[in-house]
C-alpha cells in the first residue's frame, strides 16, 4: 500500500558515511553528498559521517578542507563525531572508507551488515541497480545482494600526506559519492523527477 500523502512527509533516510577520525575522508565524502543534494531539494535524505576513533569536537584536517574545497564542498563548520550505536542504528545506509571500520560498525549493531558497504562498492553497485529500487531501502536490500568488494575499494587516508594526497582522496570520493548519491536519489519520488 502506497504511503499515505496527508499524513506528512517521509522520514529521511540516513547515509552514515565512516572512516577513522572524521576529519578526513569520511567528512569529505559527507560535505560533497551535501553538495550534490543540494541539486535536488526536497529529496528525503540526510547525511552525516563519523569515526571510528574520532576525538569528538576535533576540526576536519586543514588540507581536507582546501581539497574539498576545490571541488565545491565545504568543511569549515565540521566537528569530527565519533561513531556511536545510535549513529549506527539510525542509518539506512552506512558506506565506509575501508575495510577495517566495518568491524567498528558492526560492533554497535551485528544487523547493520546488510546495509553496511564499502563506499566503492556500493557506488559501483548502486548503479547497476537504482532502476529497479523504489526507494533507497530498497536499493540497500539490491546492493547487499549483489555487492561484490574488488581489490581496491579501500580509500587511502590521506593524514600524514603531502597536500596532493588529500586533493586524490578528495577526487577519489567525488567519483564515488556523486553517482552513490544520484543512485540514491532516483529511487525518491523527488528524484525520479530529476534535479530542479
Amino acid at each position: 500500500m502506497p504511503p499515505d500523502p496527508s499524513s506528512g512527509p517521509a522520514e529521511p533516510f540516513g547515509v552514515l558515511f565512516v572512516c577513522t577520525g572524521n576529519i578526513c575522508r569520511s567528512p569529505t565524502a559527507e560535505a560533497l553528498a551535501r553538495r550534490e543534494l543540494a541539486r535536488y531539494p526536497g529529496v528525503p535524505l540526510e547525511v552525516s559521517s563519523a569515526g571510528s576513533h574520532a576525538l569528538e569536537g576535533n576540526p576536519a584536517a586543514s588540507r581536507s578542507m582546501l581539497a574539498a574545497s576545490t571541488r565545491g564542498a565545504s568543511l569549515e563548520r565540521h566537528f569530527a563525531r565519533e561513531l556511536t550505536r545510535r549513529r549506527v542504528r539510525s542509518a539506512g545506509l552506512i558506506l565506509c572508507m575501508a575495510a577495517e571500520h566495518r568491524p567498528f560498525v558492526l560492533s554497535y549493531d551485528r544487523s547493520a551488515a546488510n546495509r553496511t558497504f564499502l563506499l566503492a562498492t556500493f557506488a559501483r553497485v548502486a548503479g547497476q541497480w537504482d532502476w529497479l529500487a523504489g526507494s533507497p531501502a530498497e536499493l540497500v536490500a539490491l546492493a547487499a545482494e549483489h555487492a561484490r568488494e574488488l581489490d581496491g575499494d579501500d580509500i587511502d587516508d590521506p593524514l600524514g600526506h603531502p597536500a596532493e594526497a588529500y586533493a586524490a582522496c578528495a577526487e577519489r570520493l567525488d567519483g564515488l559519492v556523486t553517482p552513490a548519491i544520484a543512485a540514491l536519489v532516483k529511487t525518491t519520488p523527488v528524484g525520479s523527477r530529476g534535479s530542479t
